[in-house]
C-alpha cells in the first residue's frame, strides 16, 4: 500500500510547486530588476538582491525548468531538482528573514514555501528511488570529493573565524555596512549546508548510494549559488560600492568550477535499476 507521500507526489504536486516558483519568481525577478529601488535595505544590501535576482532570473529559474522535465524521463536529472530547489530554499530564505518588508514580501514568501515543500518531496523521490547510481571516472570522482571538502573548510574557517572574533574581540566589525556578522549566513551555511557537503562527500567516497545522490544535489546547490555570488558582486563593482575582492575571487571560483563538475559528474552518472 502507497503511503500519503508517494501519492502526493504521483498525483503531480511537484509539477504544480515548480511551475508556481517559475511562474512567481520570475515575476518578482523582473519587477525587482526594472526597479531595484523596491527594496528598502540600503545601496550595499540592494546592489546583492539585484545581482541575486539577475542570477535567478537568468540562470536558476531555467534549470529549475530544464532539470524538472529533464527529471520525467531521465531520473538523474531528479538530482539537479533537488539541488536547484535547494537554491531556492537558500535564496529566499534571505528575502524574507533579512529584508525589509515590501510588497514583494507577497512573492518571496509563497517562493520559499513552495521552494521548501519541493524540496522534500524531490529528496525523498531521489534517495526512495529503487535505482543504482554509479560513476566510472575516477578522476572526476577525486575531484568533486576535493572540490566540496575545500569548499567547506573554507566556509568554515571563514565564518567561524568571523564569529569567534566577535566574541573575543572588542569592537569588531564584519566586512558589512553595519559591522554585524551575517548570522543567517553563517547559521545557514554551518547548520545545513556544509553538514550535508560531509554527508555527501563520505558516503560518495564510500560508493553509497545516498552519497552518489546527495553528491548531485550538492554540486548543483553550490554551482548555482556560486554564480548567484557572483552576479552580486559585478553588482557592487558596477555601482561602486564596498566589495571584498578575495571573497569576490572565491564565489567565482566556486561558481565556474562548481558548474564544470557538475556537468562531468552529471555525464558520468549511470542509472542502474535495482528490481
Amino acid at each position: 500500500m502507497e503511503s500519503g507521500f508517494n501519492k502526493l507526489y504521483k498525483v503531480g504536486s511537484l509539477k504544480y510547486i515548480t511551475f508556481s516558483i517559475l511562474v512567481l519568481a520570475s515575476i518578482s525577478c523582473a519587477i525587482s530588476i526594472v526597479n531595484n529601488d523596491l527594496y528598502l535595505d540600503g545601496e550595499w544590501a540592494n546592489a546583492q538582491w539585484l545581482g541575486q535576482d539577475i542570477a535567478t532570473l537568468f540562470v536558476a529559474i531555467p534549470l529549475l525548468l530544464l532539470s524538472y522535465q529533464k527529471s520525467i524521463k531521465t531520473k538523474k536529472w531528479e538530482t539537479v531538482l533537488s539541488g536547484t530547489l535547494f537554491y531556492f530554499v537558500y535564496t529566499y530564505s534571505f528575502f524574507v528573514f533579512e529584508a525589509k518588508l515590501t510588497f514583494l514580501y507577497f512573492f518571496h514568501l509563497p517562493i520559499f514555501s513552495l521552494s521548501l515543500i519541493g524540496l522534500f518531496i524531490s529528496l525523498k523521490n531521489t534517495l526512495a528511488e529503487k535505482r543504482k547510481y554509479v560513476t566510472k571516472n575516477n578522476s572526476i570522482k577525486r575531484l568533486v570529493l576535493v572540490y566540496l571538502l575545500l569548499i567547506s573548510g573554507m566556509l568554515s574557517f571563514l565564518w567561524l573565524s568571523d564569529i569567534v572574533s566577535h566574541i573575543t574581540i572588542p569592537n569588531y566589525k564584519s566586512d558589512t555596512p553595519s559591522g554585524e556578522p551575517l548570522l543567517i549566513v553563517y547559521t545557514l551555511d554551518l547548520a545545513i549546508v556544509i553538514p550535508l557537503m560531509m554527508i555527501s562527500v563520505i558516503g560518495y567516497y564510500k560508493n553509497r548510494q545516498y552519497g552518489i545522490k546527495l553528491i548531485g544535489v550538492m554540486l548543483t546547490k553550490t554551482s548555482t549559488l556560486g554564480i548567484a555570488l557572483m552576479a552580486m558582486s559585478l553588482s557592487m563593482y558596477l555601482q561602486k560600492l564596498s566589495l571584498d575582492l578575495f571573497l569576490a575571487i572565491l564565489w567565482f571560483s566556486i561558481g565556474i568550477i562548481g558548474t564544470t563538475l557538475s556537468l562531468f559528474f552529471l555525464k558520468d552518472l549511470r542509472e542502474e535499476s535495482i528490481i
